[in-house]
């Protein structure tokens, strides 16, 4: 295929060497535009060829460095380019408006799923069954029985408070002035029904035999009474303790309802805590997917301003230079294709990318479009219309 541009090296001369000299010059350079090619224009076209990442670093002005250099943009124009991105960048104005409504959602602040708004209101209504202190239905009761037991009188015996003694003592009273009586009666008739000393004698004989009785009878007596006085005291004691064992089992049937909602409280509380924390960390990624996302499709348009500037100064020095072909894309301009590439793929805009590898195949040296190839092929995207 034919050259589209004029080469000029070292020795040449004319307004295509000035051309070339003015270009440089534009980048940064400081080269007299005499037409003349000689060493220090050899030295910058090196040094351009170095920067830019051309393949031929020989100091030659080839189509491969009249590509890079008509295409890539020069200091005015990189700063006014630059200025336009900002401009652009500014409050979202190249987010797409699905990511900056999404976004102005979230910056909103925090909002709970569903979820967790039904978790929180579950450990809510768990709580207000929290049950209430323990009240004992028995305390009156055993402080009445306590003071009974303690108040009991050390044990006494009396026999003139004995109902028993008492009993018996009227029986035995009855009996031996019975027998008084009787003792008396038989010494009237032996007498003729005079009484006599020895009768009265023999009446009070037999009345006091039955006191002596009775008096026998007092150790059993105060014995039964201290039986009984055991007895009572021993009654009084299992009733409180049968009391006393109700009351535990009341508070422990108290107490086990309450370890019941704590571990249902705990669990609530365990469950609503562990869905917010997931949430809220849903919440950030989703923060922080949605900015990525924004900073992402600016620095797309970014660079698709870039390409688009770039298209149309080569257009322009095409155009200038009376060349028919189109200009070979730099590899700053390469590189600003495949990042923009890159992060439509991430996206999974497939077409754009397709898109942008159509509109730039032509101006891709066979290195670009082999990369480029690669790309498309990795992700499987025809590369044809």
């Amino acid at each position: 295929m034919a050259s589209t541009y004029t080469m000029v090296a070292y020795g040449s001369q004319g307004s295509a060497v000035k051309q070339l000299q003015s270009e440089l010059n534009r980048r940064g350079y400081s080269l007299d535009e005499d037409g003349i090619f000689g060493k220090k224009t050899r030295a910058a076209v090196r040094d351009y060829q170095k920067k830019n990442g051309l393949r031929m670093v020989d100091g030659i002005a080839g189509d491969e460095t009249w590509g890079s250099l008509l295409a890539s943009p020069t200091a005015e124009e990189q700063a006014a380019l630059d200025a336009a991105a900002a401009e652009a960048a500014r409050p979202r104005a190249e987010v797409t408006e699905s990511t900056a409504r999404r976004l102005q959602e979230l910056e909103k602040g925090y909002t709970p799923s569903d979820e967790v708004a039904a978790a929180r209101e579950y450990r809510d209504s768990v709580a207000a069954l929290e049950p209430e202190g323990y009240e004992s239905g028995f305390s009156e009761k055993l402080q009445a029985l306590y003071d009974r037991i303690a108040g009991r009188k050390a044990f006494e015996y009396d026999p003139e408070e004995d109902e028993d003694y008492q009993r018996y003592a009227k029986l035995y009273a009855a009996r031996g002035a019975a027998a008084m009586e009787d003792t008396l009666g038989k010494a009237a008739a032996l007498t003729g029904g005079y009484g006599s000393s020895y009768a009265q004698t023999a009446g009070q004989q037999a009345y006091n035999g039955y006191l002596q009785e009775l008096a026998a009878l007092v150790p059993q007596l105060q014995q039964d009474a201290w039986d009984r006085y055991e007895i009572q005291g021993q009654a009084l004691l299992d009733q409180y303790k049968l009391l006393q064992g109700q009351d535990e089992d009341a508070y422990g049937q108290w107490r086990d309802r309450v370890e019941d909602w704590q571990d249902a409280s705990r669990q609530a509380r365990d469950r609503y805590e562990s869905l917010e924390k997931q949430d809220y960390s849903n919440y950030l990624a989703l923060m922080k997917y949605y900015a990525s996302r924004a900073k992402q499709e600016q620095d797309a348009a970014l660079a698709q301003q870039k390409l688009e500037a770039s298209a149309a100064r080569s257009g322009s020095a095409r155009s200038s230079s009376g060349g028919s072909r189109k200009a070979s894309l730099s590899s700053t301009a390469s590189e600003s294709l495949e990042r923009t590439m890159n992060t439509y793929l991430s996206q999974g805009d497939t077409g754009r990318v397709k898109q942008l590898f159509l509109q730039y195949r032509d101006r891709m040296t066979p290195l670009q479009k082999r990369r480029f190839e690669k790309l498309m092929g990795k992700y499987n995207i025809p590369m044809t219309e």
